[in-house]
């Protein structure tokens, strides 16, 4: 029977493997189609910084509704990984259940249905800001799991992002608030910032 500190090691091995799968998938998912839709229409530096901006708070808003309305919603499919990380904070196998995409195959998939959206829009419409956008779709879920690792593991966060750890605990305090978990801007804007004060959450 292992005890709960080779339950916690064996978690943190599989939880940094997990997590590092997740970001490789994500960066080739984006990089490849920005490279090809680049080179198809090239895009002059303002484009591409255009793109990148949009890429940053359309992916802020996929978290926002992803997190609140399929996460947190009763008995879906979608919810039941998110249930588990819920019920496993303060648990040796916390780590097995933090990363954001359970495999690379949902980081795909998350891909997939935004470019169905912005490919076609971005080439009817001759805007030629996609790469852009899908860089920014890259950086901002690399960046998002890192910090939801972090935060959970309790591991250096840069001085700006100090406060995501106890605004994202804030939501597992209570879960209808707070689903963005380091740039609360969709947050804001639905009026969802404002919790009690949170509980204070110390590793194991």
């Amino acid at each position: 029977m292992p005890t709960a500190k080779e339950v916690r090691q064996i978690a943190v091995r599989n939880g940094l493997a997990k997590k590092r799968a997740n970001a490789i998938v994500a960066a080739l998912s984006g990089v490849l189609p920005a490279t090809l839709l680049a080179f198809y229409g090239p895009p002059n530096w303002h484009r591409w910084l255009a793109g990148l901006i949009i890429g940053l708070i359309w992916a802020n808003g996929v978290e926002y509704a992803y997190h609140r309305w399929l996460l947190h919603r009763p008995r879906s499919a979608f919810s039941q990984g998110h249930r588990d990380h819920h019920a496993r904070i303060g648990t040796p196998d916390e780590a097995e259940h933090v990363t954001l995409g359970s495999s690379p195959l949902n980081v795909v998939i998350l891909f997939a249905v935004n470019g169905l959206v912005l490919i076609p829009m971005d080439l009817l419409l001759h805007l030629r800001i996609a790469p852009g956008i899908f860089l920014g779709w890259t950086l901002y879920i690399i960046t998002a799991e890192e910090i939801h690792w972090r935060i959970h593991m309790y591991g250096w966060l840069p001085p700006g992002l100090r406060f995501a750890r106890a605004y994202h605990f804030g939501h597992h305090d209570i879960p209808n608030s707070r689903y963005n978990i380091f740039l609360p801007l969709f947050d804001w804007l639905f009026g969802n910032t404002a919790v009690s004060k949170s509980r204070s959450y110390r590793p194991a």
